[in-house]
């Protein structure tokens, strides 16, 4: 149950070491931080790795019980290999977070891709330091939002609290005037509070602590001001598009960007297939330009995403795994939504809790029901709805719906047949119900 506020001595130093110092669990209330001195002990005693899965639907508090959980390995662990790294892991959350998550109608600090953390031990159990992947970002959220919530923290961050040098710089407008952020006007609003620029100072301080060099920390933010301005450019011409705008828009889209004008302009309104080694040029017409702006600037975002979480690694991860070392995984998962209109990344991110929630099914329940049958003990009553029909309406090979939507991508339909495609998934999800 996610109370949606602190709530005193609750995650304390003095509960750590309450549930640090007490060996049988079961003497005590249950408790996150128990959780975590349990995998710290089993790992430090058997040396065997550990794993932690934290699921749960969009706002059941997931991220923040990531964030506690290493906060007490932090507080069990016998010190860290390099000075200040305990200090980075804590400051990597804000960072993390204004890159990645985003207020949806159901949270408003969801996050919007998967993460999976690796922290490593030495034989003495302390940190050597820490690895992490992600995964499923949902890019599409930077060129458009559903009514009432917002794009990626970090686009609203990066105005408050900035003073007339850093606006010149990254050539910002007023946050008004972008196309990718005036959808909602109280997000705009909440930017110029002083609340707003505490987390975009935070943010910063973030960067700095955590190693990013101030031409690092500048790159980032000019990249997301190009992706801001990029979503500005408009279009002409009906059957051979255009780029419209001009003048200081594009300019300040191209040096934020390091593009040369000419450049840009063919790339967002041409494209070059190779066909029998030979090069082809078409057009693009004003709707595939305008599809070409967007998937340009979700590109650009998710390519920035996964640069800086490398970058965290490099600057985090240890050198190199040395015999005895040991580790414990943190798999912090995006949450379940359900809304009237779902899109498609909602639907693979539901896709992986369903996939998640398989795994616990055939680990848990149906190895319990075999181990029952082994020992003769009856388990008829025992009960649990199995999801593998739904893992197979999605995931099938050849008759799933990832796989017919990846054979119309790869043969697209011709242009007034998409009923078609759309016919053919119904008659397979109504052969499913």
């Amino acid at each position: 149950m996610n109370p949606f506020k602190s709530i005193e001595g609750l995650y304390s130093d003095g509960n750590a070491r309450k549930y640090t110092v007490v060996g049988d669990k079961a003497e005590v209330p249950p408790h996150l931080f128990a959780i975590a001195d349990v995998a710290y002990q089993n790992m430090t005693q058997g040396g065997k790795d550990q794993a932690c899965v934290i699921s749960g639907e969009s706002g059941a508090g997931k991220t923040e019980a990531a964030k506690l959980f290493v906060k007490h390995l932090i507080h069990v662990s016998n010190g860290s290999e390099v000075q200040g790294l305990h200090t980075k892991l804590v400051q990597l959350n804000p960072l993390l977070e204004a890159f990645g998550n985003a207020q949806t109608l159901m949270n408003d600090n969801s996050s919007r891709f998967g993460k999976f953390t690796e922290i490593v031990f030495n034989k003495d159990g302390g940190i050597r330091g820490a690895v992490m992947s992600q995964y499923l970002l949902e890019k599409s959220r930077v060129v458009h939002q559903n009514p009432g919530e917002q794009s990626f923290h970090v686009f609203y961050l990066m105005f408050a609290g900035r003073d007339q040098d850093d606006r010149l710089a990254f050539a910002l407008r007023d946050p008004e005037e972008y196309e990718y952020l005036n959808r909602n006007p109280d997000a705009l609003d909440r930017i110029h509070t002083k609340e707003m620029a505490a987390a975009s100072a935070e943010l910063r301080s973030c960067l700095q602590t955590i190693g990013f060099t101030h031409e690092e920390t500048t790159s980032l933010f000019s990249i997301l001001s190009g992706i801001l301005l990029l979503g500005n450019l408009e279009f002409d011409n009906e059957d051979m598009a255009q780029v419209a705008s001009g003048g200081d828009l594009l300019a300040d889209c191209c040096a934020q960007l390091g593009l040369d004008e000419h450049v840009l302009k063919l790339a967002l309104t041409r494209s070059v297939n190779v066909i029998r080694g030979e090069e082809t040029e078409r057009a693009y017409k004003l709707h595939e330009a305008v599809d070409c702006r967007n998937a340009t600037a979700k590109a650009l975002y998710d390519r920035t995403f996964t640069w800086l979480f490398e970058r965290c690694n490099q600057l985090l991860g240890p050198d190199k795994r040395q015999a005895g070392d040991t580790s414990i995984g943190i798999l912090d998962i995006f949450g379940f939504e359900c809304f009237d209109s779902n899109s498609f990344e909602q639907i693979c991110i539901n896709l992986a809790n369903e996939q998640l929630q398989f795994f616990f099914n055939e680990h848990i329940f149906r190895m319990e029901l075999q181990e029952y049958e082994r020992e003769g003990i009856d388990g008829e009553s025992f009960t649990y709805t199995d999801n593998k029909p739904l893992l197979d309406l999605f995931l099938k090979p050849k008759s799933g719906l990832i796989a017919l939507l990846d054979e119309e991508v790869r043969a697209p339909v011709p242009s007034g047949n998409e009923g078609c495609v759309c016919a053919c998934l119904c008659v397979r999800v109504c052969a499913w119900v």
